[in-house]
């Protein structure tokens, strides 16, 4: 069985309690450290096109608090609040949130938030990923619903307002973001660069720049490097 690697960022204003929770996430193994953000308005804009598994948020920032940060975040990502404040915990739960952690954070206890995050994770993919799931799925393509198997697609790729897949036989445009893509597409699908996600599976070669799925050559854009690595971790 894959072990999961839980892919989180971290959001804090502190440099200090960030500092510790990187070190918390580099020694525990079940965890992998995407980004780290000392500012919560640059954290919503890598969201836009990331979705970590865990948000580790900070409560108390001078810009935007980590209540007004889940109140306007639209991803489907759990949550671990961070506070020196224990007033906050009764909020924190309504939010729904996987935990809450209160400063100065000792490892122990660390360890286990990322174990609930971990029950948690195991049960949505319980959810969300039946035995009967099916193996391909439409896109809407020259004024048709073209029936496209998820085994054929080598890569997508972003071109301004369409996507085009490239599968083992055609290649075909639709009127539907990368991001709609990316999060609709199975587990076996990363997103490589801002314009390319590809089909692990099909995958021949690749070192810290570049994917190769046969003759093809993908780049790996540097804000989507920690994730490519994560991913191939889990392989």
């Amino acid at each position: 069985m894959v072990k999961k690697v839980i892919r989180c960022i971290i959001i804090d204003d502190e440099p200090l309690s960030v500092k510790l929770l990187e070190s918390y996430t580099d020694s525990c193994s079940d965890t992998l450290l995407l980004q780290k953000f000392t500012n919560p308005v640059e954290a919503l804009h890598f969201l836009e096109n990331n979705i970590p598994d865990l948000i580790l948020l900070d409560v108390q920032m001078p810009e935007l608090n980590g209540i007004q940060f889940i109140k306007i975040l639209q991803k489907k990502c759990l949550i671990v609040l961070i506070t020196a404040y224990p007033q906050y915990a009764v909020n924190a739960f309504d939010l729904d949130v996987v935990d809450y952690l209160l400063k100065p954070i000792v490892y122990e206890r660390f360890l286990q938030a990322i174990s609930k995050v971990k029950d948690q994770l195991a049960s949505q993919k319980h959810i969300v990923e039946p035995k009967d799931t099916l193996d391909y799925f439409f896109v809407k393509s020259e004024y048709k619903m073209q029936k496209v198997y998820f085994k054929d697609v080598v890569y997508l790729e972003g071109l301004r307002d369409y996507v085009a897949l490239h599968t083992k036989q055609f290649k075909l445009l639709t009127l539907q973001s990368m991001k709609s893509f990316e999060q609709n597409l199975p587990s076996n699908f990363v997103r490589v660069h801002k314009s390319y996600i590809v089909n692990t599976d099909d995958i021949t070669s690749f070192n810290s720049n570049t994917i190769v799925l046969g003759k093809i050559v993908i780049p790996i854009g540097s804000v989507y490097a920690q994730n490519v690595k994560g991913k191939f971790k889990q392989l």
